[in-house]
């Protein structure tokens, strides 16, 4: 069984992509849920519903009908990198943010 954790990004991305939910194995790995918050932070869902930081830092390749590459600097997303784009980045901008319509 191949096994990935979620991470929700509401996010128009540079390629136009807005979906939320796509696949990583660059954490855990146990089939986690986690949030990348309009501020660019990594938050990790735990079992009584709230949400923590975990300051992540470094690459983080985010999948769903092509990939993504997220650069992660201080616990903060700084640049994307959308596969079939090349090797161009794109700095995170917090206005591309799709509001939650929950």
């Amino acid at each position: 069984m191949d096994m990935f954790d979620t991470v929700t990004f509401r996010y128009l991305l540079p390629d136009g992509m807005t979906g939320t939910e796509f696949q990583t194995k660059d954490l855990d790995c146990e089939r986690e849920f986690y949030e990348i918050s309009s501020e660019g932070r990594l938050l990790r869902w735990m079992d009584d519903g709230t949400r923590i930081d975990i300051c992540f830092d470094g690459m983080m390749t985010l999948s769903d009908s092509d990939g993504y590459h997220l650069y992660f600097e201080h616990g903060t997303v700084k640049w994307i990198e959308v596969y079939s784009l090349g090797d161009k980045r794109w700095p995170f901008d917090p206005a591309r943010v799709i509001a939650d319509q929950g």
